[in-house]
């Protein structure tokens, strides 16, 4: 579940916009200016001009980069130095709308799946999944190790799988997990 901010002296993980498509050279700047951020990647079969099959790697939610920092920080950064990064705002029953900020387990747990482009994980629409009838698991080895999600059925797919939401934004399922490879979170694990 995503949260949102009100100190802008708190490093947390934000949820920023990008426009066309420059994630991956927002990623790069603040990478060399010592900022973690994440881009989800994934793999993708593409064909060349002489008709030959090769992978590559692109990002596998467009505009979209997540940004570990102060919001002072990032501020500073969008004043001057990529002054094309832009707040993702989402609605706040008590105050309008906030900044969004994604708690620093899920994002955790989000890399750990996001971040392993070599399994052949999806990525859902969030607002299309119902979490409601899953269990709470965490994973304890194997490829996603120390991921934490839901574990549900995906519609048209015959295993289950975790999975980890960003409230707005998107949903990502692991491959198929063997139930050896997973515990059930309760309050007493958690």
């Amino acid at each position: 579940m995503a949260t949102h901010t009100d100190n802008a002296n708190d490093k947390q993980w934000f949820v920023l916009r990008v426009t066309y498509q420059r994630e991956l050279i927002a990623r790069d700047k603040l990478q060399a200016i010592g900022i973690d951020s994440f881009v989800p990647m994934q793999r993708v079969r593409s064909i060349d001009k002489k008709g030959k099959a090769t992978w590559k790697s692109i990002a596998a939610l467009h505009n979209y980069i997540f940004v570990h920092s102060t919001r002072d920080k990032i501020d500073c950064i969008k004043q001057e130095y990529i002054p094309w990064l832009r707040y993702v705002i989402s609605p706040n029953r008590d105050s309008g709308s906030r900044i969004m900020t994604v708690p620093e387990r899920q994002m955790e747990s989000f890399i750990a799946i996001a971040g392993n482009e070599e399994e052949r994980i999806l990525y859902l629409n969030p607002d299309e999944l119902n979490l409601t009838n899953g269990d709470r698991v965490r994973i304890v080895d194997g490829p996603f190790k120390g991921a934490e999600g839901i574990l549900i059925k995906i519609e048209h797919k015959r295993e289950k799988r975790v999975v980890v939401k960003i409230d707005g934004i998107t949903a990502v399922a692991t491959t198929s997990i063997p139930q050896t490879l997973i515990e059930k979170i309760n309050k007493h694990t958690q």
